[in-house]
């Protein structure tokens, strides 16, 4: 995969996926889907247009992104993504019209344009139909149908609530690949490993959103797949409010500081809770240990 700016001319015929693709949900996965069967029947590659920043933060709107475009990046990888054309959200950027945005496409040999059913693009806000009609003479727009679930549509947003909600099985559900943070770890307060459970304090990037409290999950190091508790949240048992990830890697052995970790989270185990002392903490953590290997 190769990650050029967008406005850089491509020496191959490609079909363009058009949208943001902030988590790639279920219906990001239909749409992909769709151009690759384009893709092969005119010999093109697959390229996808994202933005490398969040773009909600631009637009004076105070939400943090499911996946930072590092993030992103690996996942579209996974996914055999050809090229990504990624655009840096400014104002300028947001004052462009759709019609103009449209003409920016013409410097590729498309072969076919694909995007969702309520995609629209530009500050006029240009809908898939009217880019249909612009790019007519340039190549096919294919509009791909809202994806359900529980008879609502399948988008980033309700991706974030359900997070927020700590209903994770439902959001993996909806995710191409279970939620995941990265980060690097750093030397923390070592409170855990007084207790039995050393962590490590993985530091991430201060725009990503995070769903607080207690989880099972999964990390790799070195080539090795561990289970591990994630705490994601401040730590009222010894009066820290700000807000960590601290990750407990079960059966490991080693040092990780400066390492880079993903770490995906497959159960919700509990909310993050104030104990009496310390020991009340481990008795817990225990628990949630066995919870996870049990899993």
């Amino acid at each position: 995969m190769q990650v050029v700016q967008f406005g850089q001319k491509l020496n191959q015929p490609i079909v363009l996926c058009l949208g943001y693709f902030g988590c790639m949900h279920n219906g990001h996965v239909d749409l992909l889907n769709a151009a690759k069967r384009r893709a092969a029947q005119c010999g093109a590659q697959i390229a996808l247009f994202t933005f490398d920043n969040n773009h909600l933060k631009v637009l004076g709107k105070d939400a943090k992104v499911i996946y930072t475009f590092e993030e992103r990046l690996e996942i579209y990888e996974q996914l055999h993504i050809d090229y990504v054309l990624a655009q840096h959200f400014d104002a300028r950027f947001a004052a462009t019209c759709g019609a103009d945005f449209a003409d920016m496409l013409r410097i590729y040999d498309l072969k076919g344009i694909v995007c969702g059913f309520d995609y629209s693009c530009g500050s006029d806000r240009l809908d898939a139909d009217g880019l249909r009609k612009i790019m007519q003479d340039v190549c096919p727009v294919d509009i791909v149908s809202a994806v359900l679930w529980n008879g609502s549509k399948i988008s980033t947003t309700l991706v974030r609530n359900l997070l927020g909600q700590n209903m994770l099985l439902q959001a993996n559900a909806l995710l191409s690949q279970p939620y995941f943070v990265c980060g690097t770890v750093a030397h923390g307060r070592h409170v855990g490993s007084a207790l039995g459970f050393p962590t490590a304090n993985v530091r991430v990037d201060s725009e990503k959103f995070l769903p607080q409290g207690v989880y099972g999950g999964r990390v790799d190091v070195g080539g090795t797949t561990y289970k591990c508790i994630v705490n994601i949240g401040n730590c009222p048992t010894f009066d820290v409010d700000a807000v960590t990830v601290e990750v407990h890697i079960i059966d490991f052995v080693g040092d990780l500081y400066g390492s880079r970790l993903k770490i995906a989270l497959t159960k919700y185990l509990r909310p993050i809770c104030k104990f009496a002392d310390a020991e009340s903490l481990s008795k817990q953590l225990l628990n949630d240990k066995n919870e996870v290997v049990d899993d």
